[in-house]
């Protein structure tokens, strides 16, 4: 995780933003700056950081430093993370637009907003709702950033969020990524 110097990545209130390569990258100067250093695998933009995962063969102590190098001096230069209304587009394409907020799905996504992420966040991560089987009971997420392939990750998935889902939304029987 990268903590630019006493600057916003995308600010509060802002989701955040995932970029699995370069091509996906037209919104966000700092993502396109990013995956220019050899070894970067993923790039998730943050509200106070950024998360980068490595390729298996790169190595993080020959990559680290230009990782620095490209972040400080991107921010030196007075530039944004993303372009103009790219957060608003984000926004609107991640908007839950059909989800009643009274519905399983509607508390689910509440709860993950206000309980999950920010903790997930702190370490690198995120968490994503993919869908929920109501039959089964079934909640499916997907794990980002510096969760995904974490070994503890199921450990944060299967005991914290399982565990909280269970007592606030007694639908919820499993989590599962």
């Amino acid at each position: 995780m990268f903590y630019p110097d006493e600057r916003d990545v995308l600010g509060d209130g802002t989701r955040t933003i995932k970029f699995s390569n370069k091509y996906e990258t037209e919104d966000s100067p700092l993502a396109a700056a990013i995956f220019k250093v050899r070894g970067v695998n993923e790039v998730m933009l943050a509200s106070r950081h950024v998360t980068v995962t490595k390729t298996p063969a790169a190595d993080w102590n020959l990559i680290q430093p230009n990782l620095e190098l490209v972040i400080s001096q991107f921010y030196a230069a007075g530039l944004h993370a993303l372009r103009e209304g790219a957060a608003a587009r984000e926004r609107a394409t991640m908007d839950r637009a059909g989800i009643d907020p009274d519905s399983v799905e509607g508390r689910i996504l509440d709860l993950l907003e206000e309980r999950v992420k920010p903790f997930v966040q702190q370490d690198g991560g995120d968490v994503e709702f993919e869908r929920f089987d109501a039959a089964e009971g079934v909640l499916y997420l997907r794990m980002h950033g510096a969760c995904a392939g974490c070994p503890k990750s199921s450990v944060t998935l299967n005991h914290g969020i399982k565990n909280l889902m269970e007592h606030y939304i007694p639908e919820v029987k499993d989590v599962v990524d």
